[in-house]
């Protein structure tokens, strides 16, 4: 920010475009990827803020909540998960909108984050006066992730104090999983702690019709309830796949059922480059179909991404090359390159041809 003395005493202040706030005439960047819509809501320079339109089940997952002025009022009502990488102003600014969108009969909705989240969350929430509200008052399940295990508290805007919950545990650095998906994540360091999210959906199960013939079964109704013991996690549940026999959903999988992995989608940004980083990066977006990545700063100012902890064009694109990804959308370019975007995509372009440029 500038400050300039004017002839008459008084002072000016300019504020360079984008310093503080989203850059609203970038476009939107939108892919689909199977049963999904992944939408960069800001472009690739405004805030951080990642939309994953469910299309079959009128529902939202967003990564990060950054400037939120062109989400429509409808959106935040289908939200149903919000994982936040950090909690910069840029990453987050953006929840008092949906905190005062959610006022109504609306189910809890589950934020995810690095450790800290929780003292984020009840500090935006105690700031608002709620006396109105009555028993109408947004809810939150609150998310932190510790390693191998995630801290959890129930959240009602109103309510004097959150509610603490019992710890989950994060088997492979699972933080969600339902019948049709999961979500991975891994942590990573940018001064300090970040979540970098891996949406991975569930192929579908097949039989293998050759095991079915050899273990002398016939096709029935039993073989939905198989696949959704499998799907939901429930190995010890029984399947009775005829009159004569009960058995363990997880044994009779084994036999008769295969999975393909589907297409998965990898959000991460803010994150030094660092070996450990790099590789934890790599192997979380290893064969996605989309990588959302952070390239924000040109290999000549190297320096000045280490020194505010952020990746450059060379090492966004060394992540896509050895994690193998169909495509890969940079974004959360840094302002200082709003008039030089042609640029950074033919550097990016120079060092990995898995690039998307958006149009």
């Amino acid at each position: 920010m500038d400050r300039e003395q004017q002839g008459n005493g008084a002072v000016q202040v300019s504020v360079e475009l984008g310093a503080l706030t989203s850059v609203a005439n970038d476009p939107q960047v939108a892919v689909r990827v199977g049963p999904v819509v992944a939408s960069l809501v800001n472009g690739v320079c405004g805030d951080p803020l990642l939309q994953l339109r469910l299309l079959h089940q009128s529902r939202s997952l967003l990564f990060d909540l950054g400037d939120t002025g062109r989400m429509p009022l409808r959106s935040a009502h289908q939200v149903t998960d919000i994982f936040i990488t950090h909690c910069h102003a840029d990453h987050i600014g953006g929840f008092m909108w949906f905190l005062r969108s959610r006022i109504g009969y609306f189910p809890p909705c589950r934020l995810f984050g690095p450790p800290g989240l929780m003292r984020h969350i009840a500090g935006m929430i105690s700031g608002i006066l709620w006396d109105r509200v009555e028993d109408r008052g947004p809810r939150f399940v609150v998310h932190e992730c510790h390693g191998d295990h995630l801290k959890r508290w129930k959240i009602t805007a109103g309510d004097t104090a959150p509610t603490p919950l019992e710890d989950q545990a994060t088997p492979d650095g699972v933080l969600l999983r339902e019948p049709d998906f999961q979500i991975r994540a891994a942590m990573l360091d940018h001064g300090t702690p970040v979540l970098a999210f891996a949406w991975e959906p569930f192929g579908k199960l097949q039989v293998r019709n050759d095991q079915l013939q050899a273990e002398g079964l016939k096709p029935g109704a039993w073989l939905h309830d198989l696949k959704m013991a499998v799907l939901r996690q429930r190995p010890d549940e029984l399947i009775s796949p005829d009159a004569g026999r009960t058995l363990r959903a997880e044994d009779l999988a084994r036999k008769l059922l295969i999975q393909a992995p589907g297409e998965k989608v990898v959000y991460g940004t803010d994150f030094a480059d660092t070996p450990e980083n790099i590789r934890k990066m790599t192997e979380l977006a290893e064969g996605a179909h989309t990588l959302f990545c952070e390239a924000s700063f040109m290999a000549a100012d190297e320096a000045q991404a280490r020194h505010t902890h952020h990746l450059t064009t060379r090492a966004c694109a060394r992540i896509a090359e050895a994690g193998q990804v169909r495509q890969l959308i940079a974004f959360h370019f840094s302002h200082r390159y709003d008039r030089r975007r042609d640029e950074v995509y033919l550097e990016l372009k120079g060092f990995t041809d898995r690039l998307v440029i958006p149009d």
